[in-house]
């Protein structure tokens, strides 16, 4: 299974589309502040969903460190085997 068809890629996609008002598909590659034009306001309002949908804690030095959407998918990964 490759990222753009995990699960969890594809529940991030949505949330990303819904913080966003960029219209380019979702792939993995893309740069969250960059590319889908979330500043860190709007990068906060988004961990804090994720948090909640996933039951699961960012440490801020995780969340500071997630640049791409598979940046912040491996975290996920990672947060949820925790």
């Amino acid at each position: 299974m490759t990222l753009a068809n995990s699960d969890t890629f594809e529940k991030i996609s949505a949330i990303l589309k819904a913080h966003t008002a960029v219209t380019v598909p979702i792939t993995p590659d893309l740069l969250i502040g960059a590319d889908l034009a979330i500043d860190s306001v709007q990068m906060f309002d988004l961990v804090m969903e994720i948090e909640d949908a996933y039951d699961i804690s960012f440490p801020i030095e995780e969340a500071s460190g997630i640049d791409t959407v598979q940046s912040l998918v491996e975290a996920i990964e990672r947060l949820k085997n925790v």
